[in-house]
């Protein structure tokens, strides 16, 4: 359609109606700039004209409500949840407003409402996470377990990094463990293994334990690092029988290889011809700066593989930080025996083994003779008695500190064949 212009009275209409439109568009801008200015303030006063100047705009109103339910001072118990309201209904279908309004209510102590506020969130957003996990806390909260439980699934399906959150909110509200695992935790070792965590650091044992049985027979495959926790604290707990029995599960679990030992040495990986599980009864490397761990293929005694420890002469080190506990009868006499090779270790304290009771720290450890300079592969052995409390054994690579003024350790040493045998008749009754 053409607009004819041709005369002086049409264009002077159009000019008035171009400037009607650019002063509308000018004032409706200017609102939305001036009420976006206004809630960027730091002050709740302009964050009020702010709603007044544009009222339609969810986000002011949230602004206002959460500040309201924070200001513990001078807030309102009534007034969060009249603001979110009001952003709800300029944008029903925001998960994160209804949540935001389900929290107000509860503070209110409105709990019909905070509930109907979960389930217009859930009906907004179906396969949030973040919805199904707060729900589910707030059911745990009012004592609706089962309902609770099934959100909290819910919400874990979809997202497993909520599992130690989860897992302690359940735990709070009712400590039924065969409900949690029933109910509330996906039959995934994943979830489980995360459970395990948490009760471990709950120094809630018996729990975790009781996890574990139940991971065991869901026959998914885990890796060993997931196992080593459970089995370490229990060794840290002196609860031998459930360590040892843990420990063997684990293996089987995990495919983990094993070294089958001549002799009935009771030393795990004795010939370091497989990587350490670093943990558990396999040997533990700490890390200690200036200190190199590495399995071997060069240099051996026997095998394919040992293992080769290097100290670069940074510390006068106390070095006992390459261990293994090994699990004994109380009261039974063991022969120590090991392998060593070292080159240009220097000062005047060498390398040695030590096997010491580590729940006793005061009786004094077994002891080989110690090995300093250059040596080609070297026998030691020593006997070891257990006493009559003793369950396990630690046997450590060991050098103690030099009392001398050049006391820098350098120099490099390979360790074979670490054996622990039983001598003569075991004690009556086996293992305690």
């Amino acid at each position: 359609m053409r607009i004819d212009l041709s005369g002086s009275q049409p264009r002077f209409l159009f000019f008035v109606a171009i400037l009607l439109l650019a002063g509308t568009l000018a004032f409706f801008a200017g609102k939305v700039w001036l009420a976006g200015h206004l809630d960027s303030s730091s002050s709740p006063q302009l964050w009020e004209k702010a709603t007044r100047w544009e009222p339609g705009n969810a986000r002011y109103w949230e602004h206002l409500g959460l500040y309201e339910q924070w200001d513990l001072m001078n807030g309102h118990p009534n007034r969060p949840a009249s603001y979110l309201e009001r952003a709800t209904a300029i944008n029903p279908r925001s998960d994160r407003l209804w949540l935001e309004l389900a929290n107000a209510y509860e503070i209110a102590n409105d709990q019909v409402r905070a509930r109907q506020a979960y389930e217009k969130a859930e009906a907004a957003h179906p396969s949030s996470s973040e919805v199904a996990s707060r729900y589910g806390s707030f059911l745990l909260r009012q004592g609706d377990l089962l309902s609770g439980f099934a959100e909290i699934r819910r919400a874990l399906a979809t997202d497993p990094s909520l599992t130690l959150s989860a897992i302690s909110e359940c735990w709070k509200t009712s400590p039924n463990l065969e409900a949690i695992l029933s109910r509330a935790l996906p039959a995934n070792s994943g979830y489980y293994v995360t459970a395990i965590q948490f009760f471990l650091g709950e120094k809630q044992f018996d729990a975790a334990i009781a996890v574990w049985k139940r991971l065991l027979t869901l026959g998914q495959p885990i890796a060993m690092a997931q196992a080593i926790p459970l089995v370490n604290a229990l060794i840290d707990q002196n609860r031998m029988a459930e360590a040892q029995q843990s420990w063997q599960e684990a293996l089987e679990l995990t495919n983990w290889p094993q070294e089958h030992n001549g002799g009935g040495s009771l030393v795990f990986n004795g010939g370091f011809e497989n990587e350490p599980a670093h943990g558990g009864f396999d040997w533990r490397d700490q890390g200690v700066p200036g200190v190199s761990y590495t399995l071997d293929t060069a240099v051996l005694h026997s095998g394919k593989e040992s293992m080769r420890v290097a100290f670069d002469g940074s510390g006068n080190f106390d070095f006992m930080n390459l261990l293994q506990y090994v699990r004994v009868k109380p009261g039974q006499t063991y022969h120590f025996s090991a392998y060593l090779r070292t080159e240009g270790i220097t000062t005047d304290s060498g390398m040695r083994f030590s096997i010491y009771d580590p729940f006793h720290p005061t009786r004094v450890p077994a002891l080989t003779p110690q090995l300093t300079g250059t040596n080609p592969w070297t026998p030691l052995s020593t006997q070891v008695t257990a006493a009559a409390d003793t369950n396990f054994l630690v046997i450590t690579l060991r050098r103690i500190p030099s009392w001398k003024f050049d006391n820098k350790l350098r120099g490099t040493v390979w360790l074979d064949d670490v054996a622990l045998t039983p001598l003569g008749e075991p004690p009556k009754g086996g293992w305690r």
